[in-house]
């Protein structure tokens, strides 16, 4: 390992996102990856499972057993497991003097009282939920730390829903333009948000040439997206969310709706948005007609399309991602490099 690499462990290599993970961690100039786990590929090589570089290939993936000695050998960890496991793994790491990317929701929501609610648990570590991190690198007021991701031990990545929609709608409610308690987001995402498992209503036969909503008023990643747009806007906002399951392996889209106040005149909407995301490599902001799956999909990038009307006073607009990069690995990435100092993130 080279002296000016950062050692990285990735812990719950075997799901969707920490697959995606390990590939860019490999890739990147900065980062040597030095430990796996994951009990269903445990026993297994990393390259067996994952196409990753020869120089990590025969990197032995270890049970979660053995996480805590895996991810003692790195600065950081990166939690690619269930809220309720990552719940328990921070709180140790961070003892160990190990620094987390964690990209469940177990440190996404500062009230405690909100997981038994939103996750079916109660908290095991409340007090670091002011201290984390809500890691969205383009939206620096999401977050109530003031040192953003530098130097913090404890980063939450946002869910990949609440990415898009907090993309959509920051602008606008940073600038006062819209009614914070009258936005609406509908959410389209490809099979592949649900993560790697067994369902009945995940079957090829069940998903195909198909469309339904799921969990509606009751998705986690609604008071995320209140919380931070509330952040952003410093006034209580409130969010409709309706999430939908695509026919698609990967990729997202929310439709977002809102109220204009009256404060930014409807013609100077989209510019609003340009100055926004000006300095933001991996957010692009088109016509809403140049939004589309197929133009996110595998990619790091975000894409937003925005129009106002001024004759009903509203606003509209749409938000696409691809769940497993900007809404998780590759996000995560950003938020890991910019923890430790290294360059960003190569939108290419």
């Amino acid at each position: 390992m080279s002296a000016s690499k950062v050692p990285v462990s990735i812990l719950g290599v075997s799901g969707f996102a920490g697959s995606e993970l390990a590939r860019l961690v490999a890739d990147h100039a900065s980062l040597s990856l030095v430990g796996v786990a994951a009990d269903r590929w445990q026993g297994s090589k990393l390259g067996e499972r994952v196409r990753v570089p020869a120089s990590v290939a025969k990197l032995p993936v270890a049970p979660m057993s053995d996480a805590i000695a895996i991810a003692r050998q790195s600065e950081v960890a990166l939690l690619a497991t269930p809220a309720e496991v990552s719940a328990k793994l921070a709180p140790e790491l961070l003892a160990h003097g190990v620094r987390v990317v964690d990209l469940s929701g177990a440190f996404r929501l500062e009230d405690p009282a909100a997981y038994p609610r939103w996750y079916g648990f109660e908290h095991p570590a409340p007090e670091l939920l002011a201290e984390a991190h809500y890691g969205l690198p383009e939206v620096a007021s999401a977050s109530t730390r003031t040192g953003g991701a530098k130097d913090a031990r404890l980063i939450a990545n946002p869910g990949c829903y609440a990415t898009a929609a907090i993309l959509a709608l920051a602008p606008l409610v940073e600038a006062g333009a819209i009614d914070p308690a009258s936005m609406y987001v509908d959410g389209k995402s490809g099979v592949s948000g649900a993560g790697r498992k067994v369902e009945e209503r995940l079957l090829f036969m069940e998903v195909d040439e198909n469309l339904s909503a799921y969990r509606v008023g009751n998705h986690q990643h609604t008071p995320e997206i209140e919380q931070a747009l509330s952040r952003a806007g410093r006034a209580r906002a409130s969010v409709t969310f309706v999430p939908h399951l695509l026919p698609v392996r990967r990729g997202l889209l929310v439709t977002a709706f809102a109220r204009l106040s009256g404060a930014v005149p409807p013609a100077q909407i989209e510019a609003l948005f340009r100055r926004a995301y000006a300095p933001a490599d991996l957010v692009e902001v088109r016509a809403p007609e140049d939004v589309t799956l197929a133009q996110v999909a595998y990619t790091p990038y975000a894409r937003l399309g925005v129009r106002a009307d001024a004759e009903r006073g509203s606003v509209v607009v749409t938000s696409a991602l691809d769940n497993l990069l900007k809404g998780a690995a590759s996000q995560a990435l950003q938020n890991l490099c910019a923890m430790i100092g290294a360059p960003p993130l190569s939108p290419h």
